[in-house]
């Protein structure tokens, strides 16, 4: 077990999320940020259906969508008459199912989704310490030290401490990338340039993402916000003098006159601007030794799509579950490496991906084509996998080649496989009450971000070998760290009938013992209703499927990838 804490520099979505999953891990906590308070903007302000899942599980979720709002319509004006609409879409939206209950793109701003982070950090004891510059650091084998400038009463206070680890979640202007010296191979998209910021209006709420300009020449987008009724989100490209708008962000009124005509939009004042260069760059390491980046310290994507933020919280929640384990000495360090092997490859496609759809957008002159359209699909990021990871285990079919294919592939939305995403199943009954009345409870509402659910499928055989595979299970998951593994027995209604249900719960056998009342368990997770043997699907404390197998030796080796041994 390692001592001390986790210190993290960086308090935008990617720290904030790794923050906070580590506190409902039990791990101590530091989180600094450079600026002197929360930043201003929407900035990145699309969270994805994939995103939205894993606030499901870290407990934020309900906050989050209350806060949020649906993606609006988009119109685009005529260069000479900013009046006349010559285009109107929406961008395709995804139905939602049983398995995949928030299916779109919900829009949030950076500033509001960081707010909610921060109230359910701070609840757990832990406050962002602004103002706190991470300067340099060291390390050796046990710890990192680190040097910490704060300003106190106009004076510069330098701190020097030791810390377990440490986690650049700090931009793409990283110190904790560049003191370790990552590579950050990639482009700059100088001929892409643009100003972006925010801006107050007056009047009637804006009600459509709205585009003005000629798109040869300079063209200004806003988007209202989902939050601030008097509040535009703005974007200006093209024939424009950047630093002169920059010096003077009034000027901004004058831009927007000039390509829409629509003196009847009273602006007010710039809440923030600031020069975008779209940046296409990755690392081709995220550990060395006790220090990680993530997020934009990372990758940096286009604006296209809305990666970037979603990405980060991905790093930060493949992270948290990990690091956790090794700093109470459950896995050994050597199990940090599954952090960089399962993102990395991750992030190069998802780039691929966003960089093809800005080529789109810049070429595009009004609306969407098909290519868009398809593109903008796999934003949801439900079909990002980790099939290829090591640490995954299939029994009877491990690292099959036909089995495994790209880090983002439809199949693994909905597959159940080992490395995909966990589906969503409502309709499960605790079995000590399974009266028509009683309240339901649903797999989303039981995963949480410190522990494996081990989903153990009972089958409906009657004989010996049944009740002996159970018993054997429930040995297996009993010898697994307590507070990191949880057995829960599905069972259908049949089987509960048999007794099966009943007879596990009275035994303790597992943790919790639930009907599935209305089989969406056993569809979600293709697992035969009327199967005469029991399968196990480990799900993993991201919401990623670890493990699939059919027996206690297969539930010991994924362990075995995982725990250290003799852990407890």
């Amino acid at each position: 077990m390692s001592t001390g804490l986790v210190l993290i520099s960086g308090a935008g979505p990617s720290g904030l999320v790794l923050a906070l999953a580590l506190r409902k891990n039990g791990v101590d906590v530091r989180i600094i940020d450079k600026e002197p308070s929360p930043r201003l903007g929407e900035r990145g302000c699309g969270v994805s259906p994939r995103s939205l899942e894993l606030h499901k599980i870290l407990g934020t979720f309900d906050d989050i969508n209350r806060a949020s709002g649906p993606i609006r319509m988009r119109r685009e004006y005529d260069p000479l008459d900013g009046q006349k609409v010559v285009s109107e879409y929406m961008v395709p939206t995804n139905e939602t199912t049983i398995g995949i209950p928030y299916a779109n793109t919900v829009m949030l701003g950076q500033n509001h989704h960081e707010r909610i982070l921060k109230v359910h950090l701070e609840a757990l004891g832990t406050q962002v310490e602004f103002g706190s510059e991470l300067r340099s650091f060291t390390q050796s084998a046990d710890s990192v030290s680190v040097k910490i400038a704060r300003h106190i009463d106009g004076k510069e206070v330098v701190e020097r401490s030791s810390v377990a680890w440490l986690v650049g979640c700090d931009g793409a202007r990283s110190v904790v990338r560049k003191t370790l010296g990552l590579s950050f191979l990639g482009e700059t998209k100088d001929d892409h340039e643009m100003l972006i910021g925010d801006i107050r209006v007056k009047g009637e709420p804006r009600q459509y993402w709205e585009r003005w300009g000629d798109t040869t020449k300079k063209t200004i987008v806003t988007r209202p916000s989902s939050q601030d009724v008097d509040i535009l989100s703005f974007i200006i490209t093209g024939e424009i003098d950047i630093p002169k708008l920059l010096a003077n962000p009034s000027l901004v009124h004058d831009e927007f006159y000039e390509m829409s005509g629509r003196q009847d939009i009273v602006l007010d004042e710039v809440v923030w601007i600031s020069k975008y260069r779209p940046n296409i760059r990755m690392v081709d390491k995220l550990r060395v030794g006790r220090v990680f980046i993530a997020g934009d310290a990372a990758h940096c994507h286009s604006p296209a799509g809305g990666q970037g933020l979603n990405s980060s919280i991905q790093d930060s929640f493949n992270l948290g579950w990990k690091l956790a384990l090794v700093q109470k000495g459950y896995a050994p360090v050597s199990f940090l490496e599954s952090y960089g092997e399962e993102r990395l490859p991750i992030i190069a496609e998802m780039l691929d991906k966003t960089t093809e759809l800005l080529k789109h957008v810049f070429n595009q002159k009004t609306g969407r084509d098909a290519s868009n359209n398809k593109l903008r699909k796999v934003m949801t990021q439900l079909g990002v996998n980790y099939r290829s990871s090591s640490i995954v285990y299939n029994e009877g079919a491990e690292h099959d080649p036909a089995t495994l294919g790209s880090g983002y592939n439809k199949e693994s939305e909905t597959a159940a496989q080992p490395g995909d995403r966990a589906p969503e199943a409502p309709g499960l009954v605790d079995v000590r009450n399974t009266s028509a009345q009683a309240a339901t409870l649903s797999l989303f509402g039981i995963f949480t971000p410190s522990v494996h659910s081990v989903l153990v499928f009972a089958g409906n055989g009657t004989g010996r070998s049944n009740s002996d595979a159970l018993h054997t299970l429930s040995g297996v998951i009993a010898r697994q760290p307590e507070s990191a593994v949880r057995g829960v027995l599905i069972v259908s209604p049949e089987s509960e009938s048999q007794g099966a249900a009943a007879s596990a719960f009275a035994n303790g056998l597992f943790q919790q013992v639930l009907v599935d009342r209305d089989e969406h368990v056993h569809a979600g997770y293709n697992v035969p209703v009327s199967g005469e043997k029991v399968t196990v699907v480990v799900v993993r404390p991201d919401g990623f499927i670890g493990a699939r197998v059919h027996s206690a030796t297969g539930v010991e080796r994924y362990f075995g990838r995982i725990f250290a041994p003799g852990s407890k």
